[in-house]
């Protein structure tokens, strides 16, 4: 487990997320609105020491909010999964790119850090307006197996009665959305392979992701792989 001695950003915090005329064709909740919404899943909690959010995709590698400490671990029954279209921060409108959501089943590693109770309101405000801001996710509390212990985390689960969300497309397709995507923040290219880049750093694997990668980048090995 890192802990830091001071609060640190990894990232230049000047990106507004869920901003803009992109993001407010799909927005469903204000800021207000999301302001609420983690409000109430604070409620019952005991926050003296802070709260963990895990991230299994960009948030691993560009959280953008202030935290305390992070550690890496494994959240069981669910998996990660490119199974929702992106309009705004890896597509648009006209050709939408897909970034990942926690589906049932299975289990996923990542990365989890702490913001400390001094910093909750303004850090998961960011971490709301990024994620939370069209309900494509659903926060949900799970249980982060790390080395040392069990933490109790928010993370963003797919929201499976949202209508980009996309659960049954095959690889080859997905591989073709990943080359040709690309939004405000980014291609969908390089969104997976910083993802799978940031696993390896981390001494993690997303066997899937790996496969992949190999499609986009030697159809055939990975044809003759089958």
């Amino acid at each position: 487990m890192t802990k830091d001695t001071e609060i640190v950003s990894t990232e230049d915090t000047s990106f507004e997320w869920g901003s803009g005329k992109e993001a407010d064709s799909i927005r469903t909740l204000s800021s207000q609105e999301l302001s609420a919404s983690f409000q109430e899943m604070l409620k019952g909690r005991n926050v003296e020491n802070g709260v963990w959010v895990f991230g299994y995709g960009s948030l691993m590698w560009n959280p953008d909010f202030k935290y305390s400490e992070k550690t890496t671990g494994v959240v069981p029954g669910y998996h990660r999964r490119l199974c929702l279209k992106s309009t705004v921060y890896r597509g648009t409108q006209d050709y939408h790119g897909l970034v990942f959501g926690l589906d049932q089943g299975d289990s996923c590693q990542g990365m989890a850090f702490r913001i400390p109770q001094e910093y909750l309101v303004t850090e998961l405000q960011k971490v709301w307006e990024r994620e939370m801001f069209a309900e494509t996710y659903i926060p949900t509390w799970v249980s982060v197996q790390t080395k040392q212990q069990s933490v109790d985390a928010i993370t963003f689960v797919i929201n499976p009665k949202h209508e980009h969300y996309v659960p049954d497309l095959a690889l080859e397709e997905v591989a073709q959305r990943v080359v040709r995507a690309e939004g405000k923040c980014g291609s969908c290219h390089d969104y997976v392979l910083n993802t799978v880049k940031c696993l390896h750093q981390l001494g993690l694997r997303d066997p899937v992701l790996e496969q992949l990668l190999t499609l986009i980048e030697y159809p055939s090995i990975a044809e003759n792989s089958k």
